[in-house]
């Protein structure tokens, strides 16, 4: 692998670097303890079914009680800081109708930072959202006693239960020894952890480690403490104790630079305690790694900080924050660790901070209790409810599934009702299964959208649930019949299809489809390829799988010499359905689903993923599905922590096994990976597909043109009305805006939902 700076290729800046520490600082100070959503990287993809969403609705309207729980595909934190939960449904929309009509939802674009393909609902969204049947929390079961002995059938499904745990998800089962248990490269590179030859750590000095250690190397517990000076964070207190428990190391370290905060609350460091000390940061670098016998092993918890303090480097680790794992990449505090796991209470010093021979002895121990007793033991020690409960279970689970039928069932409304919360739903009709009123819920019934808006504005600052629904689109479709909604489909996914196309030529005389295949496949997987031929040249088409193929082979190919002479690569001629073509995909680049995410084609495995995640910490890695082929993909999408990784990754040129890896800033939404499985179009089904319709134009092509200029308004007064109704919540408001998805003969189109909470300082 070899890695060399390119400065022979330009990027355009995504953002100036200060500005954006700038407004990174400024954003933590306002989030702090706000309600907000996260989405792991590499669940963005996934396809949500209604009841996942409708799981995450429940959840952020009634909390814990009724048996909910955090939804499996997002987390949302803070639930209890919500002002309110708004639904926005938009009847008869996909997700081909909102990247079809991508540069008219300004607002939903800017405003929603998740956005996640949907199934296709076969009903109706907000009936079933209402009518969900909610276990009641009136009379529990009874609980056993902590010496009352479970059923067997008990101990059976809680012993499978286990494979859901984060922690027996890594580790297994088993007990294994200590070297099962290093944080890998791959994940020390996702979680900043300074590392040999990467760029932001050239500076940092090498232990004296062995490139190998056993089951049987030695552990030692390191904890630092810093301050806060005009250049960061620096170091002002370093612990190091051995796997004995001894401590061999406790020294204060005065920092160069002038001291702006000594954190004393955190660090229990003042400014009398480092008044007399002269011991500077080299020179507790050399006592670190005096100290550390050549296979040690070091141990803490977020130990990314500390080695990053102390400007160290240590390839071998176990980090007790990545070991006793939590679901969606969460951590539990050493406080509460050393306390659930080993009875112990630490860092009770009050105002006068923490000391890092404790922190560090307590984060040591933690580990051995998980290399001796093993994954399962540490999951059950974990387990809140077994802690405090003592496995308090029914009495009658031995009954399993005969049980829940017993249990009383309470509707969502109801639950509203019931924890003082109440609802209100505003649509132009009130038939079809929809939602009437009641005494728990409003309906408010609307002639248009225009007043559905404006009915919003007076009920959504009354109700803590709101469901609106906007239904211009059905009206606006209601004459069309069915086969003219399949040709609308089919047009919509043909220009799609259009954004991943290039044009290649001249092309020399012998050259074959399978010729020019082999020439372009190194810019992304290919859908297919057709040679068009010309009264004297050869030219070809190139369809690749995602929009990042056909912008590589346009950055990288155009100019490319064959046979003694340059071949030209151009996308494809301007029509009509491709005028606004750069401006979608520079839209594309900004999008938020893309911000720091980086697109990389020649990466055979992910293991080396490491080749990119050196230019700065990472928040996942994603490789789409398979190609239309079904061949193995060597794409990946790599998103990073902050603008300046993505920037150096960009600018830097990578080779994998002597052959250059081809980069770009990601343009495909990652829930769209797989948009051109609708359109996976042989060289004679595109011949078909375009003969068609050429047809339909020919027959009437001022009523096409008619009928797409009002779609384009349509869609862009539905956007404003989205954009007034989302300034009218109250702040700390989670708003979902759900398009369904809709099911025709023979086409089935996926919905899409965005999910945002209002921030009063973004808005």
């Amino acid at each position: 692998m070899a890695i060399t700076p390119r400065p022979d290729r330009k990027r355009k800046s995504t953002g100036t670097p200060v500005q954006n520490g700038k407004a990174s600082k400024l954003r933590r100070l306002h989030t702090k303890g706000f309600p907000r959503l996260t989405l792991d990287f590499e669940d963005c993809h996934k396809t949500l079914s209604q009841k996942q969403l409708t799981d995450l609705i429940l959840f952020a309207c009634l909390g814990k009680t009724h048996d909910l729980k955090q939804p499996e595909w997002c987390r949302l934190h803070h639930q209890k800081k919500l002002s309110g939960v708004n639904v926005i449904i938009l009847e008869g929309l996909t997700q081909l109708h909102f990247y079809r009509y991508y540069l008219q939802f300004k607002n939903l674009r800017k405003r929603y930072k998740i956005r996640c393909s949907l199934l296709a609902s076969p009903g109706i969204v907000s009936s079933e959202l209402l009518n969900t049947q909610l276990a009641s929390s009136k009379s529990p079961s009874p609980l056993l006693d902590e010496n009352d002995s479970l059923p067997k059938k008990d101990l059976e499904s809680q012993k499978s239960d286990l494979s859901s745990n984060p922690i027996v998800r890594k580790y297994g089962t088993k007990a294994k020894g200590l070297t099962s248990y290093l944080v890998s490269a791959e994940e020390m590179a996702r979680n900043a952890f300074p590392l040999k030859g990467s760029p932001a750590f050239q500076s940092f000095l090498h232990t004296q480690s062995d490139e190998q250690v056993t089951d049987s190397s030695p552990l030692y517990g390191l904890d630092c403490e810093m301050c806060l000076t005009v250049c960061g964070k620096e170091l002002t207190r370093v612990s190091l104790v051995d796997s004995k428990g001894c401590c061999v190391l406790d020294e204060l370290v005065k920092p160069k630079n002038q001291i702006l905060n000594y954190a004393t609350s955190f660090s229990g460091i003042t400014k009398a305690m480092l008044m007399p000390v002269k011991t500077r940061l080299k020179d507790v670098q050399a006592m670190v790694i005096k100290a550390l016998p050549r296979d040690a092993i070091l141990v803490g918890h977020s130990l990314e900080n500390d080695l990053q303090a102390l400007k160290l480097i240590h390839p071998h680790v176990i980090d007790t924050s990545l070991l006793y794992q939590r679901e969606f990449g969460r951590k539990f505090k050493l406080k509460f660790l050393a306390e659930a796991v080993l009875n112990k209470q630490i860092q009770n010093a009050g105002m006068n901070g923490h000391h890092p021979t404790e922190d560090a002895m307590a984060a040591l121990e933690l580990a051995q209790f998980f290399i001796n007793k093993g994954p399962v033991k540490a999951r059950q020690t974990l387990d809140l409810d077994s802690k405090v409960m003592k496995h308090q279970v029914p009495k009658n689970a031995v009954n399993g599934a005969k049980d829940d039928q017993h249990r009383d069932h309470i509707r969502f409304a109801d639950a509203l009702k019931t924890a003082g919360l109440s609802g209100v739903h505003l649509c132009q009709a009130a038939g079809n299964g929809k939602v009437q009123s009641t005494d728990m819920w409003s309906t408010v019934i609307c002639s248009s959208d225009q007043e559905v808006l404006s009915s919003s504005s007076c009920e959504l600052q009354s109700h803590f649930l709101s469901v609106v629904e906007f239904s211009s689109f059905v009206d606006h479709t209601k004459s069309i019949s069915e086969k003219c909604l399949h040709e609308h489909i089919q047009k919509m996914l043909v220009q799609l299809r259009e954004m991943c196309t290039v044009y290649a030529g001249p092309l020399p005389k012998d050259y074959t489809e399978k010729s020019v295949h082999k020439l372009f496949r190194c810019c992304g997987p290919i859908q297919f390829v057709r040679l068009l031929d010309g009264t004297k040249r050869v030219h070809a088409e190139i369809v690749f799988e995602m929009l990042e193929g056909a912008c590589v082979a346009l950055e990288t190919l155009d100019g490319y010499e064959l046979a003694g002479h340059p071949i030209k690569v151009v996308q494809r001629p301007v029509k009509e359905s491709t005028l606004d073509l750069e401006i979608v995909l520079k839209e594309l680049e900004k999008d938020v689903l893309n911000r720091n995410v980086l697109y990389a084609m020649g990466i055979a495995e992910v293991v080396y993923c490491p080749a990119f995640t050196q230019f700065g910490p990472t928040e996942g890695v994603i490789r789409p599905k398979e190609t239309s082929l079904g061949k193995r993909r060597k794409d990946v999408f790599i998103k990073y922590q902050d603008v300046e990784s993505l920037e150096v990754a960009l600018n830097s040129s990578v080779e994998l096994n002597g052959k250059k890896v081809k980069t770009c800033k990601a343009l495909t939404p990652c829930h769209l990976s797989s948009w051109t499985s609708h359109t996976k179009l042989s060289s004679g089904e595109i011949t078909t597909t375009t003969t068609t319709s050429t047809v339909l134009q020919g027959q009437d092509v001022s009523d096409q043109l008619h009928q797409e200029v009002e779609m384009k308004k349509l869609m862009r007064k539905l956007d404003k009305k989205l954009g007034k109704l989302f300034q009218s919540l109250p702040d700390r408001t989670l708003s979902v805006v759900i398009l369904p998805g809709q099911k025709w003969t023979g086409v089935e189109a996926d919905g899409l939902c965005l999910v945002s909470v209002k921030e009063d300082f973004l808005t």
